[in-house]
């Protein structure tokens, strides 16, 4: 094995292989990261997408939460309302109780 001419190639041409595997290296690097620079690109993209119809779903949540709580609302005026009415019946039913059984007990 002659060091001029290794594997029996010139120098010049070892340097000119070694050019053409770096250049070809270099175009698969940069094939590769455009691949992946597209993919990235196209799943951001549906992420985008995908966070935009979960903010419009979430707007729709807090509506039908904020009507959830006003009718909430109401429904506890309306309960107290008659809570209050039946508490007022129960003292007049007391009191009618009552006036029954002194008008007995007199009688």
């Amino acid at each position: 094995m002659d060091m001029h001419h290794p594997l029996g190639f010139d120098w010049g041409e070892w340097v000119a292989i070694f050019t053409l595997v770096g250049v070809v290296a270099t175009y698969a690097n940069l094939a590769i990261s455009h691949t992946a620079k597209d993919s990235n690109r196209s799943d951001f993209e549906q992420l985008t997408a995908s966070i935009a119809k979960l903010n419009e779903t979430m707007v729709k949540v807090n509506l039908v939460l904020e009507s959830l709580k006003a009718d909430r609302e109401s429904t506890n005026r309306r309960l107290d309302k008659v809570e209050a009415t039946a508490d007022r019946h129960d003292i007049q039913l007391a009191r009618i109780e009552e006036h029954v059984m002194t008008t007995r007990e007199d009688n």
